[in-house]
């Protein structure tokens, strides 16, 4: 999970059209109001602007792999009727997510409000899977309320999608130590490194591991030694340090 900066909301969602939607679902709660045709384009279109186009607790990727785009009532809807089309309580989520959510009341971390590394950390010994590093029960809340560390769903993506940057990673430290610098050894250096960044799958997983792996840190130092490691790539690491979780 990576912090998330809302926007402004859609102008479609105008003060008259929510209170018009709030009113048609306080009379049938079974209406995906916020489905309407007034606001669904638009709607969608903000919130995936707003997530990279990503489900913002699990990070999958949405709209491919028959991953939908679904929306969120960060305050459940059935609680909350008022805040059924409000801005700020609307999130988008994969259905996966979305459904073990559901109308739990816990208070988990709000993407937008919270900053999720001062809640979260990745276990050292397993690199995948989440831990809760508050003392207020959030980190732990989020864990389990959203099944962050569902090892089908969520662990085993989250590890494939680094293991094949791993890979990558050992390549390019082979070919460095037998050939020397070459550009086109930075240049795919910088590509995985971008593939860590805010607007890929499991950004944080990924950018927390890189930062921690052995074989990137190699690389560094020999292009700090061949005064390669440019002001670019430095730039791409602070990106990447920005999201990283802490490891514990």
């Amino acid at each position: 999970m990576i912090k998330l900066e809302r926007g402004e909301r859609p102008k479609e969602l105008t003060d008259e059209v929510c209170e018009e939607l709030k009113k048609l679902y306080a009379e049938d709660r079974d209406k995906d109001v916020w489905n309407s045709t007034k606001i669904k384009k638009p709607l969608k279109e903000a919130m995936l602007d707003m997530s990279h186009g990503k489900c913002s607790y699990c990070e999958c990727r949405l709209e491919i792999e028959s991953k939908d785009a679904t929306i969120d009532h960060f305050l459940p809807k059935s609680k909350n009727p008022d805040e059924v089309v409000s801005w700020e309580n609307l999130f988008p989520s994969c259905l996966r997510c979305n459904r073990k959510k559901n109308n739990r009341e816990e208070k988990i971390i709000n993407p937008c409000e919270n900053e999720p590394k001062d809640y979260l950390g990745i276990i050292n010994a397993n690199r995948f899977r989440f831990k809760a590093i508050d003392s207020d029960g959030i980190g732990e809340n989020t864990i389990d309320v959203i099944g962050l560390n569902d090892i089908r769903r969520v662990m085993v993506p989250r590890m494939e999608e680094w293991e094949s940057l791993k890979e990558r990673l050992m390549e390019i430290e082979a070919d460095l130590k037998e050939e020397g610098f070459k550009k086109k050894y930075k240049n795919r250096l910088r590509k995985i490194m971008e593939n860590c960044l805010p607007d890929m799958s499991y950004s944080a997983t990924k950018a927390t591991n890189l930062l921690n792996d052995d074989t990137y840190n190699e690389i560094k130092n020999i292009l700090l030694e061949s005064e390669q490691w440019t002001a670019d790539l430095k730039k791409l690491e602070e990106d990447i340090e920005h999201i990283a979780l802490r490891l514990v």
